[in-house]
């Protein structure tokens, strides 16, 4: 516990000290033609790839496309307000938002993979949804339970998570510290005929308390899914389709907030054809990433990830340190 509690304070404190320095400056304005200007061709490419590849594997989409901009040199400036442009609420939109909600609105390539990839389950589910099938009901209660706290969490605390580049690197390698841990004690049950049709709600509900934790950017929500459904008595291969199923709901709650709370401003400050162009380059990403993915973890379990974690993690906290 106290290890805990010193950790949290080791990232509050830089995390405080950063937002009392940015209340202390006045913002600037910009055009939105500097705000679209960022999105060229090799951004939304190199973004499209990243969010793609990333977005299911136990890596974090999120962390990678945090410093695939920061590399890119995009800037994210939170004292940098776009003229003119308000959100649906009629807030300034700022360079920083601009930046941190097109991580999240860019997952729709994502989500379309998924539905081409599970589309026979989709499609058994909905139909079975029609005809009031109990085992497509069952389904259907088990990915509301797994969505809804991470769904709630999120809204509430959607103004206080930090897009940090330092808090990324911490929880890459936390991330995959906790695998190493994982791949060694949690126990390996062996597959069954349609697991994921008969999850208790207390398996669940496991499974979407852990999903929570990936709140934090660089933590994982697959990491954290298929991690939760192992801990909760699934298979490999179950806790990874559910990972999925689970993914397409809190994905596609996140990305249609995120365009809803934009309201006019989204046309604004994203170019149409960047962002479909982005867009199209993660769904084929994402589809070539998830048809890999499945059976790698089935084969190889997630410890390759884990030093993969571990080592960029630590690459990125010694590059902040020697700057």
């Amino acid at each position: 516990m106290r290890g805990l509690r010193l950790l949290l304070l080791t990232l509050w404190v830089p995390l405080a000290s950063l937002k009392a320095a940015t209340a202390a400056q006045s913002p600037q304005e910009v055009g939105a033609e500097e705000a679209r200007a960022q999105f060229t061709t090799t951004r939304v490419i190199v973004t499209g790839v990243v969010e793609g590849v990333t977005e299911f594997l136990p890596v974090s989409s999120t962390g990678h496309m945090i410093i695939s901009d920061r590399l890119l040199g995009v800037d994210n400036d939170a004292h940098k307000v776009v003229r003119g442009v308000v959100d649906r609420k009629g807030r300034p939109v700022t360079l920083e938002r601009v930046a941190d909600d097109y991580i999240v609105i860019i997952q729709f390539g994502a989500i379309l993979a998924v539905l081409v990839v599970f589309f026979a389950r989709l499609r058994q589910l909905v139909l079975g949804l029609v005809r009031l099938d109990p085992a497509a009901l069952a389904l259907t209660q088990s990915i509301t339970i797994a969505f809804l706290p991470a769904a709630v969490l999120g809204y509430l605390c959607k103004d206080y998570i930090p897009f940090s580049i330092e808090i990324v690197a911490v929880a890459l390698i936390m991330g995959g510290l906790i695998i190493l841990i994982a791949e060694r004690f949690l126990p390996k049950h062996a597959a069954k005929p349609d697991e994921v049709l008969r999850l208790s709600w207390k398996q669940s509900l496991t499974i979407g308390l852990c999903q929570c934790v990936a709140l934090i950017p660089g933590t994982s929500r697959s990491l954290a899914t298929i991690l939760g459904g192992r801990w909760a008595g699934l298979s490999a291969a179950a806790a990874t389709e559910f990972s999925f199923l689970v993914g397409l709901a809190i994905l596609s709650a996140a990305s249609l907030y995120k365009v809803y709370a934009m309201g006019p401003a989204l046309a604004q400050v994203y170019p149409l054809g960047s962002a479909s162009l982005g867009l199209v380059i993660a769904a084929v990403a994402a589809f070539l990433s998830v048809k890999w993915m499945v059976g790698f973890i089935l084969r190889r379990g997630m410890g390759p990830f884990a030093w993969y974690r571990i080592a960029l993690g630590g690459a990125i906290l010694v590059w902040r340190v020697t700057l």
